[in-house]
């Protein structure tokens, strides 16, 4: 889609730095417009949702514009025809400037809480899980790939998990 061409957004300096802290944590390296791209995409995919939080956001100083790829002004515009009404409610956002300050933070909130809900393993992890993967593969001759393995060993940990959780709560 870029060769669609692009468009301008703009937003105050508080929306702008925390973008930027938020790309320097999860996307080393990118520029602004390339962090909405991979978050649009993520939140496309069902990776997390943008979730409405309780927030006052400081909107104070002058517009700061960046550029953007016209696919993700569409979908900012379609958010805002989703979800206008309540940010209107919520926030008073009512221009479509103020709309988007307000729901990339949402967007912002919702990948942190997605990204705490989230399992980070090491290389070190794998390390086992590939020894497992082979230890399980003598004893039994069904073509169980690696991944399907791990999907596997990690659903039965969370059913361990919630388990526990279940009968520490009694």
């Amino acid at each position: 889609m870029p060769s669609k061409g692009y468009a301008t957004v703009g937003l105050k300096p508080s929306i702008i730095n925390r973008l930027q802290d938020i790309t320097d944590k999860n996307y080393p390296g990118m520029f602004l417009p390339s962090t909405l791209i991979m978050m649009m995409n993520e939140v496309k995919k069902g990776y997390y949702s943008v979730e409405s939080h309780n927030m006052k956001l400081d909107l104070t100083g002058h517009y700061n514009t960046i550029t953007i790829r016209s696919d993700i002004q569409e979908w900012l515009e379609k958010s805002q025809e989703k979800l206008g009404e309540e940010y209107e409610k919520k926030y008073r956002a009512k221009c479509f400037t103020k709309f988007v300050s307000y729901f990339i933070v949402n967007l912002l909130e919702s990948k942190y809480e997605a990204s705490n809900r989230s399992i980070n393993l090491k290389e070190s992890d794998f390390t086992y899980l590939q020894k497992e993967y082979q230890r399980q593969k003598e004893f039994s001759h069904e073509g169980l790939s690696f991944e399907k393995f791990v999907d596997d060993y990690i659903n039965e940990l969370f059913g361990k998990i919630k388990a526990s959780k279940e009968i520490l709560t009694i």
